[in-house]
């Protein structure tokens, strides 16, 4: 033993026992526990850096919701009284089972109306046609009363209209008859009035032959000039009449012509505007058959009733309001989240997005996977009631798989159900979230006035 030990162990035995702890040396596994903790440190370190988590925005609140266009909503077409009300908001009907019934005293008068202006424009459109063609009047064979009571009134108009037709063409005809005999009479006597002039005009020369001779008396001259000149007169008034019968013959012809195509003109105007009239009521009578069948509301298809209106029986619908509004059961449906206006910024379409549904523990049941389909504009701030509330956007998600287990073997996605949405944007590093926090809370603590 070396002189500077034996110093030290005489130091020993004149020391207390704590002294004697304090300088022994260090256990092992205190030093490997140091060596230990000091390495896991370094380990979460390079972790927390290495390690990436997933960047979530959680939706305030959602549920389920069909896709609108695959909605049926039965509206009023114009201000109608609804006299029955056979389902309830809630409800799944069938297809073809009643939900509503409208009055259809309205619809019926329409109809009956439409129906009657129908029969009166055909049966007077085949009027026109036959005094046109200028062939008896025959109409379709029919058994309806309203249809054969206006088929006898246009036959008896078609009979007058006729009558009056023919009697003013032959007053016409009379009129070109009289004015022709008197044209044939004139031009006689002008041919009788003209050798008449010839003689008269020969006798005449030989009363001035003698006349000259002395045979003849100046008497017998004069007389012969006077008859020579009322012949000329007579000669030249009956050319005037004649000229004035074939003027009044053209005249008559003329407006015989005139009223026949005055009257063609004026059936032909009557028979353009029955037929735009015809198109018009038929239109309409087909669209009062179309209000008259819509007097009795049923399901298209096999659906679930989503929305009532607040009425009741006896109440009036103004025009496009919504009565009610139909879901069919297999329509595909989609989720709709509230995002709160803080958190909108980083959701993108076709981002990936988890649906919770709060009726059941997404730990044991599971969850609906899908991508965001469209995001609103701008952001609400009234809720389905038209309160005020906190600015939120909606989002539209997809529901692509559908992946619950140990629900209920009839269990369906119905709208109406509430749920929660996280959508993941990106990933980050566990020691940027964190020194994030940090300096989030660095930055933002002690800066009070």
């Amino acid at each position: 033993m070396s002189l500077k030990s034996s110093a030290f162990a005489v130091v020993r035995r004149f020391q207390s026992e704590t002294d004697s702890i304090r300088e022994a040396r260090e256990p092992l596994v205190a030093r490997m526990t140091l060596f230990a903790l000091s390495g896991l440190i370094a380990i979460l370190v390079v972790i927390s850096f290495v390690a990436h988590i997933d960047r979530v925005v959680t939706s305030a609140q959602g549920k389920i919701v069909t896709k609108n266009e695959l909605l049926n909503v039965f509206q009023a077409l114009d201000t109608s009284l609804i006299k029955s009300i056979d389902v309830r908001e809630g409800d799944q009907v069938k297809a073809g089972q009643l939900l509503a019934t409208l009055d259809q005293t309205f619809a019926n008068a329409d109809v009956s109306q439409y129906k009657l202006q129908v029969a009166n424009l055909e049966a007077q459109i085949a009027r026109d046609q036959a005094e046109l063609a200028g062939r008896p009047l025959k109409f379709e064979a029919s058994n309806d009363p309203d249809v054969l009571k206006y088929q006898h009134l246009q036959q008896d108009y078609y009979d007058q209209h006729v009558a009056q037709y023919k009697a003013q063409i032959n007053s016409y005809d009379a009129k070109v008859k009289q004015y022709q005999a008197t044209i044939k009479k004139l031009e006689g006597d002008q041919r009788s009035y003209s050798e008449r002039g010839d003689i008269a005009t020969k006798v005449e020369a030989m009363r001035v032959e003698l006349e000259k001779k002395g045979a003849g008396s100046l008497l017998n001259l004069y007389q012969s000039q006077d008859t020579r000149v009322e012949l000329a007169r007579q000669i030249e008034n009956t050319r005037n009449s004649l000229t004035e019968a074939n003027q009044s013959l053209e005249s008559a012809t003329a407006d015989a012509e005139a009223f026949k195509q005055q009257w063609s003109s004026q059936l032909s105007q009557e028979l353009v505007k029955a037929r735009g009239d015809l198109d018009t009521a038929k239109a309409l009578y087909d669209k009062a058959l179309k209000h008259q069948d819509l007097v009795r509301l049923t399901a298209p298809e096999d659906s679930v009733v989503l929305t009532m209106a607040k009425v009741s029986v006896g109440s009036v619908l103004t025009p496009g309001q919504t009565l009610m509004t139909l879901m069919p059961v297999h329509a595909p449906v989609e989720a709709e989240a509230h995002f709160l206006t803080r958190d909108i910024g980083f959701l993108r379409r076709d981002d990936p997005c988890l649906i919770k549904i709060d009726a059941f523990n997404y730990v044991e049941h599971g969850i609906a996977e899908g991508k965001v389909r469209w995001i609103s504009e701008g952001a609400f701030t009234t809720d389905e009631n038209n309160q005020p509330v906190t600015p939120y956007y909606k989002a539209h998600c997809s529901i692509d798989k559908i992946g619950f287990y140990g629900v209920p073997e009839n269990f369906r996605l119905v709208p109406g159900m509430a749920l929660t949405a996280d959508v993941k944007f990106g990933r980050r590093s566990l020691a940027m979230y964190l020194i994030g926090a940090i300096l989030r809370g660095y930055n933002e603590a002690m800066r009070e006035p």
